[in-house]
C-alpha cells in the first residue's frame, strides 16, 4: 500500500505540472491573440494599459477555464507518454500493475476538476465576466451603461402572465419611474383576454405598483368567470371601482352579460358597447397589485450566457419562452454549462486510452506528443463550434448538440481503452 501511494503521489505530480505548464501556456496564448485583435480598439478609444489590464485580470478564470481541456488532454499525452519512454509504464506493470490502476488517480483529479469547474461557472466566474463586460463598454468603448436610466420599445412579462408593451420608461434616481404609451396584455384561464392602453403610467413607491392614468380597458371575453383583483381610483368624475388585476368587476360583469347603464353606473366607469362581445371602459386612474414590477426590473437588461449560471440562465430562458421568444440557442448554451466542464474528465480517458493503445508510445518524444495533443484539441475544439452551430441553427436537439464533442471523443477513447495494453 505504501509503495501505491508513492506511485499514485508520483503520477499524480507529474500529470499537475505538466498540466500547470500547458494551462499557463494556453492562457497567454488564447491573451495574446485576443490583444492582437483588439489592440486598435485600445489604441484608437486612447484607453489607459492599466483598464486593459484589469479587463485581462477579470477574464481569466473564465479562459483559464476555457482552455482547461486543452491543457488536460495535453497533460495527460505528455506524462503517461514521457513515463512509457522512459520505460517507467514497463516497470509498473511488471509488477502487476494495470494501466487502468496506474491512471486511476489521474482520472480521480479529471473528475475533480470536472467538480471544480462546474462550481465555478456558477459562483464566481459568472460575476467576473459580467464585471469584465462592464469594463470593456463602459471604461474602453466608452458606452455608457445599458438601460441605466432608460429603455424604449420593449416588451415585458413577468410570470404571473402580464405583458407589458412599452413605447419609452425614464427611472429617476431615487428608485421611481414612469412610462409613456403603455399597453398591457393578459389572457384569463378562461380565454377572456384584456387590454389596457393608457398614454402614461407612474411608479407608486409607497404602494409597490403601477398607476396608469386616463386611459382604456378592452374586454375580449371567453366565458364568463374571469376575476382577479384590480383597484380602478378616480381623482374625477368616474368615481372608482373595484376588480381583477385585468378585469375589473364592470368587466367581468360585461364578459357574462350585456353592459347596461345601471352596470356602468355602479362600477363608475364609462362603458362602451361594441359589436361582437367587446366591452371598453375608461379611466383616469387604474392601479393593480398584479402590476408590480418594478422600474428596476423592466429595465433589466439582458446578458449574455457567460455571465449567468445555470439557474439563471433557466430563469432568462423561462422569461423568453413566455414571450413567445426563439431559444434554441440560449438552450444549447445551457447544456453547455454540464457539458463543457464534463470535457475535461472525457478527454482525459481519451488521452488515457490513445496513449495505452499506441504501440509506438515508448519511442516517440515529447515533441511529438506535444503536437498529437495540440492537433487533438484543434479536433476536439472544432466538434464542440460545428455541434453548438448546428444546434443554433435547429439541425441537432440542443442536449445532443452540446454534448456532440464528448460522445465521440467519449466513444473513440472507449474503443481504444478496450485495445489497450493493460
Amino acid at each position: 500500500m505504501l509503495l501505491l501511494r508513492r506511485l499514485d503521489r508520483y503520477v499524480t505530480g507529474r500529470f499537475l505540472a505538466t498540466l500547470a505548464l500547458a494551462l499557463t501556456a494556453l492562457t497567454v496564448i488564447f491573451v495574446l491573440i485576443h490583444i492582437m485583435d483588439h489592440v486598435d480598439v485600445y489604441i484608437d478609444h486612447d484607453t489607459p494599459w492599466s483598464t486593459v489590464g484589469r479587463y485581462y485580470l477579470l477574464q481569466m478564470p473564465y479562459n483559464t477555464l476555457l482552455t482547461l481541456p486543452m491543457a488536460v488532454l495535453i497533460a495527460t499525452i505528455i506524462s503517461i507518454g514521457e513515463m512509457g519512454r522512459h520505460g517507467e509504464l514497463t516497470a509498473m506493470k511488471s509488477s502487476g500493475l494495470s494501466l487502468y490502476r496506474i491512471t486511476l488517480p489521474l482520472m480521480a483529479v479529471g473528475l475533480a476538476l470536472t467538480l471544480g469547474v462546474l462550481f465555478l461557472g456558477e459562483t464566481i466566474v459568472p460575476r467576473l465576466n459580467e464585471q469584465s463586460n462592464e469594463v470593456y463598454e463602459e471604461e474602453i468603448l466608452d458606452q455608457p451603461g445599458d438601460f441605466e436610466d432608460f429603455r424604449g420599445n420593449f416588451v415585458y412579462q413577468n410570470p404571473e402572465g402580464y405583458t407589458y408593451l412599452v413605447r419609452s420608461m425614464f427611472v429617476n434616481d431615487s428608485g421611481g419611474g414612469s412610462a409613456d404609451q403603455v399597453e398591457i396584455q393578459r389572457e384569463m384561464e378562461d380565454g377572456t383576454f384584456v387590454r389596457i392602453n393608457a398614454p402614461q403610467m407612474t411608479w407608486e413607491q409607497g404602494g409597490g405598483q403601477w398607476v396608469l392614468q386616463n386611459g382604456e380597458l378592452r374586454v375580449f371575453p371567453g366565458h364568463a368567470g374571469a376575476a382577479d383583483s384590480v383597484t380602478a381610483d378616480s381623482a374625477g368624475a368616474t368615481g372608482s371601482a373595484g376588480a381583477d388585476s385585468a378585469a375589473p368587476d364592470a368587466a367581468r360583469q360585461a364578459a357574462a352579460a350585456p353592459a347596461s347603464a345601471d352596470t356602468s353606473a355602479e362600477a363608475g366607469a364609462a362603458v362602451t358597447t361594441r359589436p361582437i362581445d367587446e366591452r371598453m371602459y375608461t379611466f383616469m386612474i387604474l392601479r393593480s397589485p398584479g402590476l408590480s414590477d418594478s422600474p428596476q426590473e423592466l429595465l433589466v437588461e439582458s446578458k449574455e450566457p457567460e455571465e449567468m449560471g445555470y439557474e439563471d440562465l433557466v430563469r432568462y430562458i423561462d422569461d423568453r419562452e413566455r414571450l413567445g421568444a426563439d431559444t434554441r440557442q440560449e438552450m444549447v448554451d445551457l447544456h453547455m454549462k454540464i457539458a463543457y466542464p464534463f470535457a475535461n474528465f472525457v478527454i482525459l480517458i481519451f488521452g488515457i486510452a490513445l496513449v495505452g493503445s499506441a504501440s509506438h508510445a515508448s519511442r516517440q518524444s515529447g515533441t511529438v506528443g506535444f503536437g498529437l495533443a495540440l492537433f487533438l484539441t484543434i479536433i476536439f475544439w472544432g466538434f464542440l463550434r460545428v455541434g453548438q452551430g448546428i444546434g443554433y441553427g435547429g439541425g441537432l436537439p440542443p442536449v445532443a448538440a452540446a454534448w456532440l464533442a464528448n460522445g465521440i471523443f467519449g466513444l473513440v477513447g472507449l474503443a481504444l481503452l478496450a485495445r489497450a495494453r493493460t
